[in-house]
């Protein structure tokens, strides 16, 4: 479990380092082009291990809005989480969140290979169902897109069940589907 909590905030560190040196060369050869693009509904789901143990997640996510930032095309949508994890017992967890994507898509100076990342996080309201408890959710991930519909994902979310002393946490791979 640590490794993804330190994967995850090794690519963060990596964002945040990037963003000035990516804004500098936001005339030149940067286009508008995301991979989450406005208007696109997604499907996702995937296995993954959390502190409760191994589990399955799936989601939905749509993108409803675009910003248009010279060099640094960012795109916002809302997604819903739910997670069932088999691990020293049986929990459900459910989570919305509001999502911001940054994917390299635009960056036509860069490698293909590199082209085809799209970084996203999420914030929101997380529940669980069993047990009961409600709070805040954060986390995010990345997709690596193999054709224009279809991504292997790779994400972690927090659900922090304030009422009920339960919270949650899960890194998932799997994959993201355009509809």
């Amino acid at each position: 479990m640590k490794t993804w909590k330190v994967a995850l905030l090794a690519a963060a560190l990596a964002i945040i380092v990037a963003g000035p040196v990516l804004a500098q060369n936001a005339v030149k050869g940067v286009t508008t082009d995301v991979h989450a693009e406005k208007g696109d509904f997604n499907v996702l789901g995937g296995i993954g291990y959390g502190w409760r143990g191994f589990g399955v997640s799936g989601g939905v996510e749509y993108i409803f809005q675009k910003f248009d930032i010279p060099g640094f095309p960012l795109t916002m949508g809302v997604m819903g989480l739910a997670g069932l994890d088999f691990g020293s017992g049986f929990d459900v967890s459910a989570a919305g969140m509001a999502t911001l994507h940054w994917g390299l898509k635009a960056y036509k100076d860069f490698p293909e290979f590199l082209r085809k990342f799209d970084w996203y996080m999420g914030l929101g309201l997380g529940v669980g169902i069993i047990p009961f408890g409600f709070g805040m959710s954060s986390g995010g991930g990345v997709s690596y897109y193999v054709n224009e519909k279809l991504a292997i994902d790779l994400h972690s979310f927090y659900v922090n069940h304030v009422v009920g002393g339960a919270s949650g946490v899960g890194g998932t791979i799997g994959i993201r589907y355009k509809l």
